[in-house]
């Protein structure tokens, strides 16, 4: 309707008409459907973590069962191995009946090993190479028998002059199974003649650096199924008397050996 100049317009208030009931119907149900949803989540989690906390639980204790199984056994072992011990012994008898006798068997062991070595140090037999030098008497009495009166005089002078005679050198040997041990003076050969063993050249090295034995020369030819050390050596560090040097030398060199005649049969 249209509005004439000085008159006025009347309208009425109308109130919106309120939501249709199928769109409220439809959005309830959605909402109810969401929250039930997050109502159920909840659930699912605490049972999931009680099947977790359950299963750790088991497992725990299958690990400990095994634990103790298995300790049992090793005790059931061990004191199989010490039959003098009562079949009713606790854990602790059983464990310090053990470590007596492991001492006892470490000092059984380490007699065994010197006797062995004290055996195989007599086993070496000496032969004397030495050959019979002329000494200053027989040489004087040689002199005077054929004549030769002014040679012995000279001779006596200059003995007289000189208090130390020069000593002796001899060549002597040690022979066994698998070792040859050639001594002049200061100087040794040794011989070893062994199946093949991994690292028995070191072995050997290291026993006579022990020994303050040096290592001139050597020469090392294996076979198929044996090796051959051909070693010249020497003593370093002595001091004293030279009687005392040799007889001391000489013990240095057998001891050595000896100990690597062990390695080999060890």
């Amino acid at each position: 309707m249209s509005a004439t100049p000085g008159s006025f317009f009347l309208c009425e208030n109308h109130p919106f008409p309120p939501p249709s009931n199928n769109n409220s119907g439809s959005g309830g149900a959605n909402g109810s459907e969401d929250n039930n949803q997050h109502e159920k989540q909840p659930l699912q989690d605490s049972t999931n973590n009680k099947r977790g906390g359950e299963s750790d639980h088991e497992m725990h204790i299958w690990t400990e069962r095994e634990r103790r199984k298995k300790m049992r056994n090793m005790f059931s072992n061990l004191h199989a191995l010490l039959p003098h011990l009562s079949p009713k012994a606790d854990k602790s008898t059983i464990v310090d009946e053990a470590v007596k006798h492991i001492q006892t068997l470490e000092k059984t062991l380490q007699k065994l090993q010197k006797q062995k070595l004290d055996r195989l140090q007599e086993g070496l037999n000496p032969i004397d190479l030495g050959h019979q030098d002329t000494t200053r008497e027989a040489f004087m009495a040689d002199q005077v028998l054929s004549g030769n009166d002014a040679a012995a005089k000279d001779l006596i002078i200059k003995s007289n002059s000189v208090m130390v005679a020069q000593p002796r050198l001899q060549f002597q040997t040690w022979t066994s199974s698998n070792v040859v041990l050639n001594i002049c003076g200061k100087e040794a050969q040794i011989s070893v003649c062994s199946p093949k063993k991994l690292g028995l050249f070191t072995t050997v090295c290291c026993i006579l650096e022990k020994h303050h034995l040096e290592v001139i020369s050597a020469h090392v030819s294996s076979q198929s199924n044996r090796s051959i050390f051909m070693i010249q050596a020497h003593q370093v560090g002595s001091s004293g008397a030279y009687n005392h040097q040799v007889s001391e030398v000489d013990e240095i060199f057998k001891q050595a050996a000896a100990e690597i005649m062990f390695c080999l049969t060890s």
